[in-house]
C-alpha cells in the first residue's frame, strides 16, 4: 500500500486548512452528557481492519450497545496521517449506528496534532458531532506539571491534556468540545483511561480473532 509524498504532502496542507476552519468554541452541555460513543480499531497483517464502537452510560457506568464494521485500511500507516487511515470506516460506523449519544470519543488525537487537525478532528468535523481526542502516546507538544494530571502546549499553545493511570494518556478537542471541556470530561468517565475505549479495544480484537478470510 505505497502512497505518494505529493499526496502526502497535499493531505498535511488540507489539515493545515481544516485546522483554521475549526470552532473551538463548546457544542455540549456538559451536564447533560449522558451517553458516549467510543471508537476503536484493530488490524490484521495490514489488510483487514476491524472498528468497533460502544455505547456507555455515563450514569451507569456501563456498556448499553456495540456495533462494527469490517474493512481493509484504506491508506498506510503515516504519523499524523492516521485519518487517512481509520476515518473512513469511523465515519461509517458513526451513520450505522443510531444517534442516541452526545458525545464521539476516538483512538487518536485531536488539537494535540502537529497541524491540530488529528483523526478526532477529522472525523468530528465529517460526521458535525462533538469529538474528543484519546490517545495513549504523545505524538508532539511539551508535558507540564506532575501528578494525576496537567496540561500539554505545542509552540506555546494549550491543545489539549495529560492524565496519569497506570501510564499517561492524552486527551484533547477534536470538534465542538472546548479545551476547558477536556479535563471535566475526563473527570467524569473517572479520571483514568476510559472504561469504553479499553472495552471498543477488547472487542475490535477480539473480532478480528474470529473472522475467517
Amino acid at each position: 500500500m505505497k502512497m505518494s509524498p505529493l499526496l502526502n504532502k497535499f493531505l498535511e496542507k488540507l489539515q493545515s486548512a481544516i485546522s483554521q476552519k475549526i470552532d473551538e468554541a463548546s457544542g455540549i452541555d456538559i451536564g447533560r452528557l449522558r451517553t458516549i460513543l467510543a471508537v476503536d480499531s484493530a488490524y490484521r497483517n495490514d489488510e483487514l481492519m476491524v472498528t468497533v464502537g460502544v455505547l456507555w452510560d455515563l450514569e451507569k457506568n456501563q456498556a448499553t450497545g456495540q456495533s462494527y464494521i469490517i474493512s481493509r485500511p484504506t491508506y498506510e500507516y503515516v504519523p499524523g496521517l492516521l485519518f487517512m487511515r481509520e476515518a473512513p470506516s469511523i465515519v461509517e460506523l458513526v451513520e450505522k449506528i443510531d444517534s442516541g449519544w452526545d458525545l464521539l470519543m476516538v483512538d487518536g488525537h485531536g488539537l494535540l496534532h502537529p497541524r491540530k487537525a488529528g483523526l478526532a478532528v477529522m472525523v468530528g468535523i465529517t460526521v458535525d458531532k462533538p469529538t474528543i481526542g484519546i490517545a495513549k502516546k504523545l505524538l508532539v507538544g511539551e508535558e507540564v506539571g506532575e501528578g494525576y494530571m496537567g496540561p500539554v502546549y505545542l509552540n506555546g499553545q494549550l491543545l489539549g491534556y495529560w492524565f496519569k493511570d497506570r501510564s499517561r494518556f492524552y486527551a484533547s478537542p477534536g470538534y465542538k468540545v472546548s479545551i476547558e471541556d477536556i479535563p471535566v470530561i475526563v473527570n467524569l468517565l473517572g479520571g483514568r483511561y476510559p472504561e469504553a475505549m479499553k472495552l471498543a479495544d477488547r472487542l475490535a480484537r477480539k473480532k478480528i480473532k474470529e473472522i475467517n478470510c
